[in-house]
């Protein structure tokens, strides 16, 4: 069985005993044909990268889909929840992912959490008084235009010793890749909460789950309120590994056309 996130307690499953979910797994790579492929158990998924990750998604620190706060009280909680209504066996798809969607029953008269993701269209006709901005959605990035693409680079992170992700320094202490992942400036529309919440609930879970290259586990990548939609486009650039998304991509066509909702507060 591979070890658990630093801290998680396995008990707390029993708090989400009367949950249950129909799945749906889909690929958003590709043509978007399905095709399953090796088998793994949900025993040997790898939580720790996502826990640091879902911390964006409950607090509202950057736009996009989030928790409902009253229900899970940090990470792993949701962890918790993921571990209990998965099924003990699960499939990769020809790209060696598992997208997953999770439509959870649970009794309760509140959303799991609210979906962040609105086509243009959609906030025009029912937020009609909201502006749409283009600008980075993560803070802390190096402003840059890449391939005439204006947007943000972000450094190279890495496990600790504890098992979580931090920015990798050398040995002077210094970042050693502040340019390994270049992300455009996304579409962000500033919604008031209330309106978000009322037209935005869902009790949707979305878990992309990925073979790790080093470790061969499956490791979660993310995890977030709503359906499934193609990864943001990025360009990455580290010492194992390189790749984009930049272009005339599936990718960059779908958010073009959407935008993360960043909650007034």
């Amino acid at each position: 069985m591979a070890q658990d996130y630093q801290g998680y307690d396995p008990t707390q499953e029993e708090k989400f005993k009367s949950y249950s979910a129909q799945m749906e797994q889909i690929t958003t790579r590709g043509d978007g044909v399905l095709e399953k492929k090796d088998e793994f158990s949900k025993d040997e998924i790898d939580f720790g990268a996502s826990l640091e990750h879902l911390r964006i998604h409950h607090g509202g620190e950057v736009a996009g889909s989030q928790l409902n706060g009253e229900m899970f009280t940090g990470p792993d909680d949701v962890q918790a929840m993921v571990k209990k209504l998965l099924p003990e066996k699960l499939q990769y798809d020809q790209f060696g992912r598992a997208e997953i969607t999770l439509d959870i029953s649970h009794g309760d008269q509140r959303p799991i959490g609210w979906s962040g993701v609105k086509s243009l269209e959609e906030v025009r006709q029912n937020f009609p008084a909201a502006q749409i901005e283009q600008r980075a959605r993560m803070p802390g990035g190096i402003d840059e235009t890449v391939d005439g693409v204006e947007g943000a680079w972000y450094p190279e992170t890495a496990r600790n010793k504890d098992g979580r992700f931090e920015v990798v320094k050398d040995d002077a202490g210094n970042v050693k890749n502040p340019k390994a992942k270049f992300e455009p400036n996304a579409n962000i529309v500033r919604i008031p909460k209330g309106q978000f919440q009322e037209a935005s609930k869902t009790n949707k879970l979305t878990v992309i789950i990925q073979k790790d290259r080093n470790t061969q586990r499956p490791t979660v990548l993310t995890v977030f309120p709503g359906e499934n939609a193609p990864a943001y486009p990025s360009k990455i650039d580290t010492a194992d590994y390189k790749a984009t998304s930049l272009g005339d991509t599936k990718e960059t066509r779908f958010w073009q056309q959407h935008a993360f909702v960043e909650v007034e507060k």
